[in-house]
C-alpha cells in the first residue's frame, strides 16, 4: 500500500511538472521567447498494418469532432503515403487550456482507448510553439490533390545560433536561421498552401516543419529548387550549392542530430 501511495505521489509530481512546463512559453538558446498561442500539437500514430482501415475511421471521427470544439483553430488527420498504417494528427488551439479541455473530453478518452489495441508504437504527442507559423484559422482546406509534408528537424544545441562550429562559416547562418530562411523562401514557391516551422515545447532544438501543397507535382518541383538544395547543403555543413564536402575523405559533420526526416501524407478527412 505504501509503495502504491509513493508511486501515486511521484506521478502527481511528474504530471504537475509537465503541466507547468507546458504552460510556460518556449525559450530558445539565444534568449528568444516564443509565444504558446496558438498552441500546436503534432501526434504520430503507428498501428498494425491490418488495423489501418479501422484506425483511419477512428481518426476521421476524432478529426470531425475536434474541429467543432471551443478554441480549435485547425484539426487534421493525415495518412502517410506509401505506409497507410502511419498517421499524424495536426492540431492548433487558441491556447493550452482549450487543448487541455479537448484532451479531457469523453470523446477523446474514448478515442484513445479504442486506438490503444491497434498501436505497435506508443502514441507520440508533441506540443509546439510557432517559430514561423501562419494563422492556422486562415489556411485553405485540403482537396483530393493536397499533399502534406511533416518533417522532424533536430539541430544540435551548439549549432542553433552563431557561432556554429560545424557550419562552413562560424558566423552562420546556423540551424535556426537556416530553417527560418527555408520557410520564408518556400512560401514564395508555386503551389504552397502552408510552410511553417514549429518548435517543440520541451526540446527547443527539435522542430517540426509542416508543409501543405496543392499537388504532388508542385511539391516535387519545390524539392529541387536552389532554395531547398542550398538549405540541405548548409544543414549538412558543406558549401551551399556544392552537394559534397571539399575533401572526399572527410566525413560529413552535419548540424543535425538526426536525419532531416521528410514524410509525405494525405488527408483522410
Amino acid at each position: 500500500m505504501q509503495s502504491l501511495l509513493r508511486a501515486l505521489f511521484v506521478l502527481a509530481i511528474l504530471s504537475g511538472g509537465f503541466l507547468q512546463a507546458a504552460h510556460a512559453q518556449v525559450k530558445l538558446n539565444n534568449g528568444t521567447i516564443l509565444s504558446d498561442k496558438p498552441y500546436f500539437i503534432v501526434s504520430y500514430i503507428e498501428v498494425a498494418p491490418a488495423s489501418a482501415g479501422k484506425v483511419a475511421g477512428l481518426l476521421k471521427q476524432q478529426n470531425a469532432t475536434g474541429k467543432k470544439e471551443p478554441g480549435n483553430l485547425r484539426f487534421e488527420a493525415l495518412e502517410r503515403i506509401g505506409q497507410p498504417y502511419h498517421f499524424v494528427l495536426l492540431e492548433a488551439w487558441t491556447d493550452i487550456d482549450a487543448r487541455k479541455a479537448h484532451a479531457q473530453a469523453p470523446h477523446t478518452v474514448a478515442f484513445r482507448k479504442a486506438l490503444q489495441p491497434h498501436l505497435y508504437n506508443p502514441y507520440d504527442e508533441r506540443p509546439h510553439a510557432g517559430l514561423v507559423a501562419a494563422d492556422p484559422a486562415k489556411l485553405a482546406n485540403p482537396t483530393g490533390n493536397t499533399i502534406y509534408v511533416v518533417t522532424h528537424a533536430d539541430v544540435i544545441p551548439p549549432e542553433q545560433f552563431a557561432p556554429c562550429k560545424r557550419q562552413v562559416s562560424e558566423k552562420g547562418p546556423c540551424g535556426n536561421e537556416l530553417i527560418i530562411e527555408l520557410v520564408n523562401a518556400s512560401r514564395k514557391h508555386a503551389g504552397v498552401v502552408r510552410f511553417d516551422a514549429l518548435t517543440q515545447a520541451n526540446r527547443p532544438n527539435h522542430m517540426t516543419i509542416v508543409e501543405i501543397w496543392n499537388s504532388s507535382r508542385e511539391q516535387e518541383a519545390h524539392q529541387v529548387t536552389a532554395d531547398v538544395k542550398n538549405f540541405r547543403d548548409a544543414l549538412s555543413g558543406v558549401v551551399p550549392g556544392s552537394g559534397v564536402a571539399a575533401d572526399p575523405l572527410f566525413v560529413l559533420n552535419p548540424l543535425t542530430g538526426s536525419l532531416y526526416d521528410e514524410r509525405l501524407y494525405k488527408s483522410i478527412d
